[in-house]
C-alpha cells in the first residue's frame, strides 16, 4: 500500500485532494497532508513516503525550497507540482530540480489520477531495475547459490509465490519450475547416528560438506522427476519434485512411486555417506502455489519420525489414512490454532480455546490405538512453532517439549486433559514473550527518540535502525503498543520541552524552535498551537 503526502497552505485544497485519492486511487494505504515544506519534511524523515504532490508559493518554506531538501535527502521519491502559477520559469526550475511533472489549479482529477497511477508503477518499476542491477552487482556464484537457497526456502514457505519479482528471480537463478503437479520431500540428516567411517560430524565445517554431498546426492537419485532440491534449516535438506499428471486414477500409483524414490533416497544417503536420514513426503498437488501447502505437509509427514524412529519414509497420505482419519479434520483445526497462537492473543483467552479446540477433536480420543499418534502429533506442530520463535521465547521453550510433557502410556482421559493443559502453556508463551519483545523494541525506540528528538535532521529510518526493524515494521509496532505513532510521540515530546522553556526561561520563541528541532519558528508556532489549542506568545502573556 502506498503513502502520499500532499503539501499545500490552503487547508480546503490539501483535505480535498486527499479525499479524492482516498475514494478513487487504488493501492492508497494513507494521504498525509503538510500546510508547508518544513511540515512536509517532518512527514518525510519519520514516514515511507511513496509521491509527493506539492504547490509552489507556501510561506516559510515554499515547494522549491521543498523539492531541493527532498532532492538533497530522499532524491528517490517522486514529485508532482501543483500550482496556480502557469508561467514557464517555475515549470522550468522545477523539472531541473526533479519535478515529475506540473499541473495548474484548477486541477483535473481525471488528470491527477493518471499522473498518481503512473508514477506509483514507475516507482515499482525502477524498483524493479535497481533489483535486477542490484543482483548483477553484488551476487557471484557463491552469491547466487545462496540467494537460490534463499528464494526456493521463501517459495515453499508461502512468502514469494505471488511475488511480481518472483519469476525474474528466479530466471537469475537458474531455476524452471513448470510442474504441472509438484510433490516436496523433506529430509533429515540424522547427524548422531553415523556419518563417513562410522563416526558422527562434529565439526560445523564437516557437517556443510555433507549437506552438500546430500543435496548432489538428492538431485541424482531425483532426477527422473525433475527435482530442485536445496537447503533446508539446521541439518535438513529440501527438495522440490516436479510432476506429469496426478489424476484421481493414477494417485494411488503416483503415491507408491513417491514411497518408493524416498527409499531409494534414503539407501543412497546411507550407502555413499553413512548417514541415517529421515524423510518427509507430501501428496502432489496441481501449481506453483501449491508449494507451501506440500512443503507444509511434508514436514508434517516428517514429524512421524518422532513416533515410528525404526521407519525412515513417511509419506503424509499414508499416515493421515492409517492414523487420522476420524470424523474431524484435526489437521486443519490444529493449524488454526496455531494461526491464533502465533499472533499472540490475550492469555485470558489461552485457556478457553484449548478447552475448545480439545472438545473439537475429541474424536481423536474415541480409539485407544489412536490416541498416543495424534495428539504427539498436534504437540509436535506446536512445538515445531516454538522451535521457529526461540530467538522471541527464549530456552523457556524446552520446558514444553513434547517426549518429556507426555509421559505415555496414559489413559485416554489423562491425554485429553494433558494436551489442554499443554496447549494453554504454549499459548501463554507466546504471547508473552512476544508481548516482553515488542515492548523491548518499542522501549529502545522511545529510548533513542528521547536521546535525539532535538535533531533538525531525525528521520523514522534512524530510529527504525537504532532497533533493527523496517521503518513500516516500527510505525506499526510502535502505534500498536503505544496507541501513538512514532511521528506522534516525537511531536509530544518536542511540545513538552517548548512548553517547559516558554514557562520557565526567557529564550526566544525561535531559539525554542530550533532547540526541539524546528527548522521554522513560524512552522513550531503552528504546531504549538494546533498542540495545546494557544500560540506561545498567548502562553506567556
Amino acid at each position: 500500500m502506498h503513502t502520499i503526502l500532499v503539501v499545500d497552505d490552503e487547508m480546503i485544497v490539501c483535505q480535498g485532494i486527499k479525499d479524492y485519492l482516498e475514494r478513487h486511487q487504488p493501492g492508497i494505504g494513507q494521504v498525509l497532508t503538510a500546510l508547508n515544506g518544513y511540515e512536509a519534511l517532518d512527514y518525510l524523515r519519520m514516514e515511507s513516503v511513496d509521491l509527493v504532490l506539492t504547490d509552489i508559493q507556501m510561506d516559510g518554506m515554499n515547494g522549491i525550497e521543498l523539492m531541493e531538501s527532498i532532492l538533497s535527502e530522499q532524491p528517490d521519491i517522486p514529485v508532482v507540482v501543483i500550482s496556480a502559477h502557469d508561467e514557464f520559469e517555475y515549470a522550468q526550475r522545477c523539472i531541473r530540480l526533479g519535478a515529475r511533472d506540473y499541473l495548474i489549479k484548477p486541477v483535473k482529477l481525471d488528470l491527477l489520477t493518471e499522473i498518481v497511477t503512473r508514477e506509483l508503477g514507475e516507482r515499482h518499476t525502477r524498483y524493479k531495475r535497481l533489483l535486477e542491477d542490484s543482483l548483477k552487482l553484488r551476487f557471484s556464484l557463491a552469491g547466487m547459490a545462496l540467494l537460490r537457497t534463499y528464494m526456493l526456502n521463501e517459495l515453499l514457505g508461502g512468502d514469494a509465490g505471488h511475488s511480481d519479482d518472483a519469476p525474474f528471480v528466479m530466471d537469475q537463478i537458474g531455476v524452471e519450475l513448470v510442474g504441472p503437479a509438484f510433490a516436496v520431500m523433506a529430509v533429515d540428516l540424522r547427524w548422531s547416528r553415523g556419518g563417513p567411517g562410522g563416526r558422527a560430524p562434529v565439526t560445523l565445517r564437516d557437517r556443510n560438506l555433507l549437506k552438500y554431498a546430500a543435496v548432489n546426492i538428492a538431485e541424482e537419485t531425483l532426477s527422473d522427476w525433475r527435482a530442485i532440491a536445496f537447503y533446508g534449516q539446521g541439518g535438513r535438506i529440501m527438495a522440490i519434485l516436479q510432476l506429469e499428471e496426478t489424476g484421481p486414477d493414477r494417485r494411488a500409483d503416483t503415491a507408491s512411486r513417491l514411497n518408493m524414490i524416498g527409499h531409494a533416497l534414503a539407501a543412497n544417503l546411507g550407502d555413499y555417506l553413512q548417514l541415517d536420514c529421515a524423510i518427509g513426503i507430501s501428496a502432489p498437488r496441481r501449481g506453483l502455489d501449491s508449494l507451501a501447502a506440500c512443503g507444509d505437509e511434508a514436514l508434517s509427514a516428517l514429524k512421524w519420525h518422532g513416533l515410528y524412529e525404526r521407519q525412515r519414509v513417511f509419506y503424509a497420505e499414508d499416515f493421515s489414512v492409517k492414523d487420522a482419519q476420524l470424523k474431524v479434520n484435526w489437521q486443519a483445526r490444529s493449524d488454526e490454532l496455531l494461526e491464533w497462537m502465533k499472533v499472540g492473543q490475550r492469555s485470558e483467552e489461552a485457556e478457553l480455546r484449548a478447552a475448545a479446540f480439545v472438545d473439537e477433536i475429541a474424536a481423536v480420543f474415541e480409539r485407544e490405538d489412536a490416541t498416543a499418534g495424534i495428539p504427539l502429533s498436534i504437540a509436535y506442530r506446536v512445538y515445531s512453532t516454538l522451535l521457529e520463535m526461540k530467538d522471541t521465547v527464549g530456552d523457556r521453550y524446552t520446558t514444553l517439549n513434547p517426549l518429556v510433557y507426555f509421559q505415555f502410556p496414559m489413559p485416554a482421559p489423562e491425554l485429553r486433559r494433558r494436551l489442554a493443559d499443554f496447549l494453554t502453556e504454549a499459548a501463554d508463551l507466546i504471547k508473552h514473550s512476544m508481548s516482553d519483545h515488542d515492548d523491548a523494541v518499542v522501549r529502545g525506540a522511545q529510548a533513542f527518540i528521547r536521546s535525539h528528538y532535538r535533531s533538525k535532521g531525525l528521520k523514522i529510518q534512524d530510529i527504525a535502525g537504532h532497533v533493527h526493524l523496517s521503518a513500516n515494521y516500527l510505525s506499526h509496532l510502535f502505534k500498536q503498543i503505544t496507541g501513538e505513532t512514532v511521528w506522534e510521540f516525537v511531536t509530544r515530546l518536542r511540545m513538552e520541552e517548548a512548553r517547559h522553556l516558554l514557562l520557565n526561561t526567557a529564550k526566544k520563541r525561535y531559539d525554542i524552535a530550533d532547540s526541539v528541532g524546528y527548522e521554522s519558528p513560524e512552522h513550531f508556532s503552528r504546531v504549538f498551537k494546533r498542540y495545546y489549542g494557544e500560540s506561545p506568545n498567548a502562553l506567556r502573556a
